[in-house]
C-alpha cells in the first residue's frame, strides 16, 4: 500500500516518519523544502506536487495548520480531490471546523473519493511516540479500512460518528485545554505572588483535585525550564478555541469561560506570544499580575 502525507510540520513529520518506520511506502510533501529533506533522511520519499502525491497513493493524509490551508489543499483546481484516483481514501488530521469537513466530504463524494476527518491530540510528544488520540468522523467502513494505518500513529483511536463528528470532539477538547491552560497560569502566578514557588505548588496540586495533564505538561516541559519553543503554539490554541466559539454560536449557545479565554488568548497573541508555546499564557498572566520573578 502506498501512502501520501501532506504537511510535514511539527506534528506531520513525526507522524509520517512513524508510517515509514512501520514499513509503508510514504510520499511526503511540504511547503518548506527543509522539512521534505528531513523526511527523506528518515526514509520517506518526496512527492513532486499535490497531484502526483494523490495520483500514486491509496491513502492520502494531511496535517495542516489553518482551515483555509485545508480547503486549498483539498478543493483547489489541482488539489487532492481533483487529483485522487477513484476510490482513494483521504484523511485529514488538521483541526478545522465541522462545516469545512462537510464541504470537503461532499466534494470528495461527487468525485468518487472517500474522506475521514481525524483530528489528533497528544502534541509533538505523542506524534513522535505514536501514542496520539485520534477522533474520527466518517463512514464506519472507511474507518475500518484506515484503522491499521491509524494504529501506527495513535494508541487511543475512536470512531465518533458521521462526517465532522471527530472535529466536534476535538474542538471540545481544545476548549477545555484553553480553560485549563488559563487556570494553571493563574494559579501558578498567584502562588508566586503569595510567596509559594511553583516547584513547591505543582507537586501538591498534582496530587489533589486540581490535577490536570495540562498543568503537568505546561510546568514540566516549559515553565520549569523557562523555555517556550512551541510544542503547540499559542496562536493555534487561539484558532481552535475560536472555532469552538463559532461552533457554540452556530447553536445560539453561550460558553462564558470559552468566550473569556478566547479574549485572553487574543490579547496574549497581540503582545508577541503568538509563536510561543501555549504554556506562555503563564508569562502573560505574570505580566498582568505584576509577578516579577
Amino acid at each position: 500500500m502506498k501512502l501520501a502525507f501532506i504537511g510535514l510540520g511539527n506534528m506531520g513529520l513525526p507522524m509520517a516518519a512513524n508510517l515509514v518506520q512501520a514499513g509503508y511506502e510514504v510520499y511526503g510533501l511540504n511547503r518548506s523544502k527543509g522539512a521534505e529533506e528531513r523526511f527523506r533522511e528518515r526514509g520517506g520519499k518526496v512527492a513532486g506536487s499535490l497531484s502526483s502525491a494523490a495520483m500514486q497513493a491509496d491513502i492520502v493524509m494531511t496535517c495542516l495548520p489553518m482551515p483555509q490551508d485545508v480547503l486549498d489543499v483539498y478543493t483547489g483546481g489541482d488539489g487532492l480531490i481533483a487529483s485522487s484516483r477513484e476510490g482513494a481514501l483521504l484523511i485529514d488530521f488538521s483541526t478545522v471546523s465541522p462545516d469545512v469537513n462537510r464541504t470537503i466530504a461532499e466534494a470528495a463524494e461527487a468525485r468518487g473519493v472517500r474522506f475521514l476527518d481525524a483530528p489528533v491530540s497528544g502534541g509533538t510528544t505523542g506524534a513522535a511516540a505514536g501514542t496520539l488520540s485520534i477522533m474520527v468522523g466518517g463512514r464506519q467502513e472507511d474507518f475500518k479500512e484506515a484503522l491499521p494505518v491509524l494504529e501506527k500513529l495513535g494508541s487511543n483511536i475512536y470512531h465518533v460518528g458521521g462526517t465532522g463528528s471527530g472535529t466536534i470532539v476535538k474542538l471540545l477538547n481544545q476548549l477545555m485545554v484553553g480553560i485549563h491552560t488559563q487556570a494553571a497560569s493563574e494559579a501558578l502566578a498567584l502562588g508566586e505572588e503569595m510567596g509559594v514557588q511553583a516547584d513547591v505548588l505543582v507537586p501538591i496540586l498534582t496530587n489533589s483535585f486540581a490535577q490536570s495533564r495540562i498543568l503537568e505538561r505546561h510546568y514540566s516541559q516549559f515553565i520549569s525550564r523557562s523555555e517556550y519553543a512551541p510544542g503547540f503554539a499559542l496562536k493555534l490554541l487561539h484558532k481552535d478555541v475560536g472555532l469552538a466559539q463559532q461552533m457554540a454560536s452556530g447553536r445560539s449557545m453561550d460558553i462564558p469561560l470559552g468566550r473569556h479565554v478566547l479574549q485572553l488568548l487574543s490579547e496574549a497573541a497581540d503582545t508577541g506570544l503568538a509563536a510561543q508555546d501555549m504554556s506562555a499564557m503563564y508569562l502573560r498572566q505574570k505580566q498582568q499580575g505584576g509577578v516579577t520573578r
